[in-house]
């Protein structure tokens, strides 16, 4: 094991470890001292507190009834290519390490709540500009449309997520960038 890939073993599992708390933290901090339901304004709109149970996936994903079963073989497949991942970049990339403990820690807090109470605590409720999506046939596809005023209540673990995947997407980019033409 070299010095880097060991270096980024304990980074990888420190971003891990703190992230995780910090989710967890907030979670049980919002539970204790709101009820279900709730909200709370901390800037105005822009940002609110409001406490829900989600038993959906990101962004509402549902698979309707199948949904709970789906969700936690998909956190599961989650860990397992963030340790293919690090095995793939081990001892290369200080900011792999960091993107992949973010993943992480946010697949492992949001599975815990589904183990724990069968969903998800989210409570960070933010005002976006307003996304519309018209109506449109093209061919055989049918899209009805989209509207959407207020994103989705999410949490510290679903950032930390969406965070940790733009910052791969962004290592990988740059890594075939400039890889030498076969």
């Amino acid at each position: 094991m070299t010095n880097n890939s060991l270096n980024n073993r304990v980074i990888l599992m420190a971003v891990a470890i703190v992230v995780f708390f910090l989710d967890q933290a907030s979670k049980i901090l919002v539970q204790g001292s709101m009820a279900l339901g709730e909200s709370r304004q901390v800037l105005g709109d822009l940002l609110r507190f409001s406490y829900i149970l989600n038993p959906n996936g990101l962004m509402g994903l549902s698979f309707g009834p199948w949904t709970r079963y789906l969700l936690l073989p998909l956190s599961l497949v989650a860990l397992a290519a963030i340790i293919y991942f690090y095995y793939r970049w081990q001892g290369r990339n200080v900011l792999a390490a960091v993107s992949l403990g973010m993943i992480l820690a946010g697949a492992a807090g949001n599975l815990l709540d589904r183990f724990r109470q069968g969903a998800v605590v989210d409570f960070i409720d933010c005002e976006f500009p307003n996304i519309s999506l018209a109506p449109f046939k093209w061919g055989f596809i049918k899209f009805g449309g989209y509207h959407l005023e207020r994103w989705y209540t999410f949490n510290i673990a679903d950032s930390a997520v969406l965070i940790g995947v733009i910052m791969l997407l962004l290592i990988t980019l740059k890594e075939e960038s400039q890889s030498p033409p076969e």
